[in-house]
């Protein structure tokens, strides 16, 4: 019986089609991804919660010079493609309502003021309606 040499190249692949095959038999029981991108973006955006204010000055001031590049392009000889300035608009509001959402918020007239909300005071006057139905409701808005 003749002897097979086998070659690097072969093994190589076999091994990356082993382990490869059994990454695939690992996610369909046990889907870590996502839960390990979402563990990673929750750290980032404590990162970003505190560049915010600087992040939607830059992002101002890009607008502005975009606006800039737009309107001096006609000066240039370029006109203005229809697609570079719905994009601008489109940016400009998402922009705007974000600026709108920074806003702190406050209620309307006639309403109590918008509170904080504190646990313990909370764990305080949940408690003491206990002879009473107590329904809690936590909406976010993600």
């Amino acid at each position: 019986m003749p002897q097979q040499s086998s070659s690097p190249r072969g093994t190589l692949a076999a091994s990356a089609a082993a382990v490869g095959s059994a990454l695939a038999a690992f996610s369909c029981c046990l889907p870590l991804g996502p839960f390990l991108l979402a563990a990673g973006s929750a750290g980032v955006a404590g990162v970003f919660l505190s560049l915010q204010p600087y992040l939607i000055a830059f992002s101002v001031l890009m607008l502005m010079v975009g606006f800039v590049q737009a309107f001096r392009a006609r000066q240039c000889g370029r006109g203005r493609r229809a697609l570079n300035v719905i994009v601008l608009l489109c940016s400009t509001g998402l922009v705007a309502a974000m600026l709108f959402g920074y806003v702190p918020a406050s209620a309307p007239a006639g309403q109590p003021p918008v509170a904080a909300l504190h646990l313990d005071s909370f764990l305080e006057a949940f408690n003491a309606a206990a002879d009473r139905t107590r329904v809690v409701a936590l909406f976010s808005p993600t």
